[in-house]
Protein backbone atom coordinates (compact mmCIF):
# COMPACT_ATOMS: atom_id res chain seq x y z
CA UNK A 1 0.00 0.00 0.00
CA UNK A 2 0.91 3.51 -0.81
CA UNK A 3 1.13 6.44 1.56
CA UNK A 4 -0.64 9.83 0.42
CA UNK A 5 -0.06 13.22 0.64
CA UNK A 6 -3.17 15.26 0.04
CA UNK A 7 -2.82 18.86 -0.85
CA UNK A 8 -5.27 21.61 -1.52
CA UNK A 9 -6.39 25.11 -0.79
CA UNK A 10 -7.60 25.88 2.12
CA UNK A 11 -11.00 26.84 0.46
CA UNK A 12 -11.68 23.28 0.03
CA UNK A 13 -11.03 22.42 3.61
CA UNK A 14 -14.82 20.40 3.77
CA UNK A 15 -13.57 18.59 0.84
CA UNK A 16 -10.20 17.95 1.85
CA UNK A 17 -11.63 16.52 5.61
CA UNK A 18 -13.73 14.08 3.54
CA UNK A 19 -11.20 12.66 2.11
CA UNK A 20 -8.99 12.55 4.74
CA UNK A 21 -12.47 10.79 6.58
CA UNK A 22 -12.56 7.82 3.68
CA UNK A 23 -8.82 7.45 4.28
CA UNK A 24 -9.41 6.60 7.86
CA UNK A 25 -11.80 4.18 7.23
CA UNK A 26 -10.05 2.42 4.32
CA UNK A 27 -6.47 2.05 6.66
CA UNK A 28 -5.24 4.41 4.46
CA UNK A 29 -2.06 6.13 5.48
CA UNK A 30 -1.51 9.66 4.83
CA UNK A 31 -0.37 13.19 5.53
CA UNK A 32 -2.12 16.32 5.21
CA UNK A 33 -1.21 20.22 5.89
CA UNK A 34 -3.80 21.86 7.49
CA UNK A 35 -3.96 25.21 9.21
CA UNK A 36 -2.83 24.89 12.57
CA UNK A 37 0.28 22.93 11.41
CA UNK A 38 3.31 24.17 11.82
CA UNK A 39 6.02 24.84 9.42
CA UNK A 40 4.05 27.10 6.81
CA UNK A 41 4.88 25.79 3.16
CA UNK A 42 8.33 23.97 4.29
CA UNK A 43 6.11 20.95 6.76
CA UNK A 44 4.07 20.69 3.47
CA UNK A 45 7.03 20.04 1.50
CA UNK A 46 8.50 17.63 4.49
CA UNK A 47 5.11 15.81 4.11
CA UNK A 48 6.09 15.18 0.24
CA UNK A 49 8.98 13.71 1.43
CA UNK A 50 7.58 10.61 3.49
CA UNK A 51 5.39 9.50 0.88
CA UNK A 52 4.67 8.13 -2.43
CA UNK A 53 1.59 9.66 -4.20
CA UNK A 54 0.66 12.97 -3.79
CA UNK A 55 -3.15 14.13 -4.51
CA UNK A 56 -4.23 17.24 -5.27
CA UNK A 57 -8.26 18.28 -4.31
CA UNK A 58 -9.10 21.03 -6.45
CA UNK A 59 -12.66 21.47 -7.55
CA UNK A 60 -13.47 22.86 -10.63
CA UNK A 61 -9.86 22.80 -11.45
CA UNK A 62 -8.51 25.49 -9.37
CA UNK A 63 -4.80 25.39 -7.74
CA UNK A 64 -3.25 28.73 -5.86
CA UNK A 65 0.26 29.44 -6.02
CA UNK A 66 1.32 27.41 -2.80
CA UNK A 67 -0.35 23.64 -3.85
CA UNK A 68 1.19 25.04 -7.44
CA UNK A 69 4.61 24.49 -5.53
CA UNK A 70 3.76 21.63 -3.94
CA UNK A 71 3.05 20.09 -7.11
CA UNK A 72 6.33 21.24 -8.91
CA UNK A 73 7.90 19.77 -5.85
CA UNK A 74 6.30 16.79 -5.84
CA UNK A 75 7.10 16.50 -9.64
CA UNK A 76 10.89 17.25 -8.99
CA UNK A 77 11.13 14.45 -6.29
CA UNK A 78 9.43 12.04 -8.29
CA UNK A 79 6.07 11.22 -6.83
CA UNK A 80 2.80 10.52 -8.43
CA UNK A 81 0.63 13.19 -8.83
CA UNK A 82 -2.97 12.88 -9.31
CA UNK A 83 -5.51 15.54 -8.96
CA UNK A 84 -9.58 15.21 -8.60
CA UNK A 85 -9.99 17.39 -11.54
CA UNK A 86 -8.15 18.71 -14.52
CA UNK A 87 -6.21 21.23 -13.31
CA UNK A 88 -6.83 25.16 -15.00
CA UNK A 89 -3.20 26.02 -15.17
CA UNK A 90 -1.98 24.56 -18.11
CA UNK A 91 1.88 24.38 -17.38
CA UNK A 92 0.79 23.18 -13.86
CA UNK A 93 -1.44 20.11 -15.79
CA UNK A 94 1.37 19.30 -17.69
CA UNK A 95 2.99 17.63 -14.18
CA UNK A 96 0.18 15.83 -12.77
CA UNK A 97 -0.04 12.12 -13.58
CA UNK A 98 -3.82 11.84 -13.96
CA UNK A 99 -7.17 12.77 -12.85
CA UNK A 100 -8.69 10.10 -10.45
CA UNK A 101 -12.02 10.37 -7.74
CA UNK A 102 -11.59 10.19 -4.39
CA UNK A 103 -12.56 6.93 -5.00
CA UNK A 104 -10.72 5.38 -7.67
CA UNK A 105 -7.59 7.10 -5.74
CA UNK A 106 -8.68 4.94 -2.71
CA UNK A 107 -8.47 1.54 -5.09
CA UNK A 108 -5.32 2.77 -6.97
CA UNK A 109 -3.82 2.74 -3.63
CA UNK A 110 -4.96 -0.21 -1.99
CA UNK A 111 -4.57 -2.26 -5.01
CA UNK A 112 -0.95 -0.86 -5.60
CA UNK A 113 -1.66 -0.85 -9.30
CA UNK A 114 1.54 -0.72 -11.54
CA UNK A 115 0.01 2.25 -12.98
CA UNK A 116 1.85 4.48 -10.50
CA UNK A 117 4.84 6.09 -11.37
Amino acid sequence: MRRICVCGSFRFIHDIERLEKRLKEENIEYRISKRLDSGGILGCLKKIDEVDVVYIVNPEGYVGKSVSVDIGYAYAKNKSIYAMNPVDDPPVADLITGVLSPESLIGLVTEGSTAMK
